[in-house]
């Protein structure tokens, strides 16, 4: 739901319940400003904020699942794009009727890295079951959530790789060092429970779910996160969520 039937929405529900921009402001530990904003759709929210705002007026705006499968299927057509940027890009270099000095040198050097990227993987990953692996990102996500609920950022951060992403909001560790100080102010994190994993040499793609508690109301969804075992230890790089 979009800005300004947003706005309208949170507005009936509120007077259906009786309820002034004030006391919704207070149920949700925001500003009544910021109701005031929302409502007449000067702003639009995050959307942790819209999920606290109905749950409070006792409202099921949407399947959080929807909302998670939309963000992947973008991700999945952006790399589609670049797949096929990619293979016309290789298919042109194996036509060697022009430039074909530079071509040769081009796909030699690409063999000898590409040769040395897949050694090290299959190094790094012997011996990595998926079971072994699970357990490791089981214990990682005990830390994330005993840190979190510290405010330990740092060590949260020791957790993810230097080029980590939140995806569709930003990349690198100083952003989602600010994304990590905003939401431990916000909220305390229950859980990180894997619901399935897939490993494949120094790849693990683990989805699962979350609860958060928020003003003595849980919250729950889904998230998709990308681990990379680097230095013999599984670092995030990429992760989505439905919050």
């Amino acid at each position: 739901m979009k800005q300004p039937d947003l706005g309208k929405k949170i507005s009936e529900l509120r007077q259906a319940k009786g309820l002034t921009q004030g006391e919704l402001a207070e149920k949700c530990n925001i500003s009544t400003r910021t109701i005031q904003r929302i409502e007449s759709a000067d702003v639009t929210p995050r959307s942790y904020t819209i999920r606290l705002i109905f749950s409070s007026l006792e409202y099921d705006i949407y399947n959080s699942f929807g909302r998670f499968s939309y963000g992947l299927d973008r991700t999945v057509y952006k790399i589609r794009i670049w797949l096929g940027q990619l293979y016309t890009y290789i298919i042109d270099l194996f036509n060697l009727k022009t430039n074909t000095m530079k071509k040769l040198s081009i796909l030699s050097a690409t063999f000898v890295v590409v040769s040395f990227l897949l050694f090290f993987a299959i190094a790094e990953s012997k011996g990595q079951s998926a079971s072994k692996v699970k357990k490791s990102i089981e214990a990682a996500n005990r830390d994330y959530v005993r840190w979190f609920n510290e405010g330990k950022i740092d060590s949260v951060l020791t957790l993810c790789r230097e080029d980590v992403c939140l995806i569709g909001q930003g990349c690198g560790k100083s952003f989602v060092r600010n994304a990590l100080e905003v939401q431990t102010q916000q909220f305390k994190l229950k859980e990180l429970k894997i619901v399935s994993i897939s490993v494949a040499d120094s790849i693990a793609v683990e989805k699962g779910r979350w609860v958060v508690n928020a003003n003595s109301i849980d919250l729950e969804g889904e998230y998709l996160s990308e681990w990379r075992y680097s230095n013999k230890k599984w670092l995030m790089v990429n992760t989505i969520s439905s919050n």
